[in-house]
């Protein structure tokens, strides 16, 4: 929920809590339980800011259409006094309670999530060396034999695809627990798609950079990993032999920003499911906390003609440009 869709429903909720109590006639004493808890309520959903001043509204309100003389701001009798006070006291203690509480909750699921993410990654990490130790030395006895060894190629290049999964989930999981920061450099389009190539000499890629194209403000390593982990999901779902295409350019809304496309032939993305492709599983989440973590984002949109273009959108760097590649 947004902001302004937060505050629309403190709004509303103040509101409603109001129109209902003057409709039935009810108690004071009730309507300024009901205040309290709306109060309560949006300080969970909005926290302390949208809790304090939901409170400050609800005492005016209780005070506005509750108190005798009623539609004024005076308060007849010590004994309303003491209510209002106590009903203005109870609501602000209780936002910042519910708000803290709300907050330290968020961040210890967070913690576990991260101690689960590395704990399993490096669970992982043994089996997968014997994997490998395994797979190389049967590689090296299967001398000529060409299907044997077809199977060990595949079987290898799976367990490395595994393996850097597995080093993205322990980067994701140190930069999540504010371990590490990426380190950013002016870093030309060009140089991103040729790391990406060598990475991945099996997949086709055809490579386009604007002329004018600026250099990513990010940190090479994890910017790397983007591009493998989209290229990889765009190979996975094209026809055999049909190359992924990346671009580079300027981005065309913001001049602060340059856009990567990851092109691909695929079955396109699923109509109920456009722009929010979770399901093309963990590679593309990784994809986007390490966007994330470089102050960009990714996006997909169906390509014409069949397909998808995964959108890049990362910080540009403020001198210095890309340089065009074909």
């Amino acid at each position: 929920m947004n902001r302004a869709t937060i505050w629309f429903v403190a709004a509303v909720s103040i509101a409603a809590v109001t129109v209902i109590g003057r409709m039935f006639g009810t108690p004071p004493n009730t309507v300024g339980f009901v205040y309290l808890i709306a109060v309560l309520l949006l300080s969970v959903t909005g926290g302390l800011l949208i809790g304090t001043l939901a409170s400050i509204v609800a005492a005016l309100c209780y005070n506005f259409f509750f108190f005798p003389p009623l539609y004024t701001l005076n308060v007849e009798t010590p004994a309303n006094w003491f209510s209002l006070a106590a009903f203005f006291i109870a609501a602000v203690i209780g936002s910042r309670l519910v708000a803290a509480a709300h907050l330290q909750a968020v961040r210890e699921s967070d913690a576990l999530k991260t101690s689960l993410l590395r704990a399993i990654s490096h669970d992982l990490a043994s089996p997968i060396t014997a994997v490998s130790i395994r797979t190389e030395s049967i590689r090296r006895r299967a001398g000529k034999d060409r299907d044997l060894m077809e199977d060990v190629t595949a079987i290898a290049e799976e367990t490395s695809r595994l393996r850097r999964r597995i080093d993205n989930l322990l980067s994701m999981a140190r930069l999540e627990a504010g371990k590490t920061k990426p380190h950013r450099e002016p870093t030309p389009p060009a140089d991103l798609f040729r790391t990406a190539r060598e990475s991945l000499p099996m997949v086709p890629m055809i490579v386009r950079v604007a002329d004018d194209c600026p250099d990513a403000n990010v940190d090479p390593s994890l910017t790397l990993e983007i591009l493998v982990n989209l290229i990889e999901n765009a190979h996975r779902v094209s026809p055999a032999g049909v190359p992924i295409e990346l671009a580079a350019a300027k981005h065309p809304g913001d001049a602060s920003m340059l856009r990567i496309e990851v092109l691909d032939r695929g079955p396109g993305l699923p109509r109920a499911t456009e722009g929010d492709v979770a399901q093309r599983g963990l590679g593309l989440e990784i994809a986007r906390s390490f966007a994330a973590a470089n102050g960009g984002s990714i996006g997909h949109v169906p390509r014409e003609g069949g397909g998808t273009i995964a959108l890049i959108d990362l910080p540009a760097a403020r001198s210095g440009l890309g340089t065009g590649s074909n």
